[in-house]
């Protein structure tokens, strides 16, 4: 009985120590393509279509404070929603493929609303998500919210 209580106790400690080893965002399970998470430290909105190496560095700096995953700008975008310490709420965001739309191509994105118990206000910290999309060649790429987010009136 007590060796099954001490494996029982080191697989417990082995999870805890784990858990605590892991970055406080909530990165999603391919790295490569989508990250996501609510914390960051990007105070301000940024909802944007980053296109170059510098730019990405920059924001991984800026909101993380890490240096950033490679991504091939020749080849790809990256779609950039980030909600900044001001947020009304805390939200699940989810990214669309590009849509073409006349001269530019759009990806949408959307805001839907956690369902919370709070004790108390909420306070935003910096929810993000991040997809890495194709490079188009015949046209801008551009962020847009769709109608149908949940965001708080």
């Amino acid at each position: 009985m007590k060796k099954l209580y001490f494996v029982h106790l080191i697989a417990l400690l082995i999870f805890v120590i784990s858990a605590s080893a892991t970055p406080r965002a909530a990165w999603a399970a391919n790295q490569d393509e989508f990250w996501k998470g609510f914390e960051s430290a990007q105070k301000d909105l940024f909802i944007k279509v980053v296109e170059n190496q510098e730019e990405w560095f920059g924001l991984w700096k800026r909101a993380f404070e890490k240096p950033a995953p490679e991504v091939d700008f020749n080849q790809h975008v990256v779609a950039c929603v980030f909600l900044g310490h001001q947020a009304d709420w805390l939200y699940s965001i989810h990214i669309d493929d590009p849509v073409r739309r006349g001269d530019v191509w759009v990806v949408t994105y959307e805001l839907v609303q956690m369902i919370l118990e709070l004790s108390g206000p909420f306070k935003a910290r910096g929810q993000y998500a991040m997809k890495v999309l194709e490079r188009t060649k015949d046209g801008p790429m551009i962020l847009e919210e769709t109608g149908r987010s949940g965001r708080r009136k």
